[in-house]
């Protein structure tokens, strides 16, 4: 089963437990709830491949910070939400398309809403997927990240706060 499940960033730049704190790779899993701290809050939905749907609201500060096991964690695709002229056409998926490596960690973002956030997330088609599942509803104004396997990979969705004088 491939499935998207849908995150909330954890403040990144906040005081407390969740200041610069990077979860290793133990197993792997999602932190669904934004809860931050040094364990991903919940393993992977369904198994196979999936997705991250990444609520990307105000100045884009969103990130997604990755973990890959010894076997890897295969290719991942950003989707371009912007539509040409509204017209339901959008970039192909392998637009931004990358391997994430065996052993290993980053960062992927951050992204503009206005490029890559989903306008019409049930109207757009895409070619290239690694993910056929259908975009819902829920993936407006949002980032959708997906890959081609999640048994070796753990993600935790970080956002910027704005700092005001």
């Amino acid at each position: 089963m491939t499935t998207r499940v849908a995150v909330v960033a954890a403040p990144f730049n906040q005081g407390g437990t969740t200041v610069a704190t990077f979860a290793p790779y133990v197993s792997a899993g999602v932190d669904a709830v934004g809860a931050g701290g040094t364990t991903f809050g919940t393993s992977w939905p369904g198994g196979g491949g999936g997705g991250v749907v990444i609520p990307n609201q105000g100045n884009g500060a969103v990130w997604l910070y990755w973990v890959s096991g010894a076997a890897g964690a295969g290719i991942t695709q950003v989707l371009v939400g912007q539509q040409a002229a509204s017209t339901g056409q959008v970039l192909p998926a392998t637009t931004e398309q990358m391997t994430l490596p065996a052993t290993s960690s980053g960062w992927l973002g951050p992204w503009s809403p206005a490029t890559y956030n989903q306008s019409a997330p049930t109207v757009v088609t895409y070619t290239g997927l690694i993910n056929a599942t259908a975009l819902t509803l829920a993936a407006q104004g949002c980032v959708v990240i997906d890959f081609t396997t999640v048994t070796n990979l753990c993600v935790r969705a970080y956002q910027n706060i704005t700092v005001s004088p």
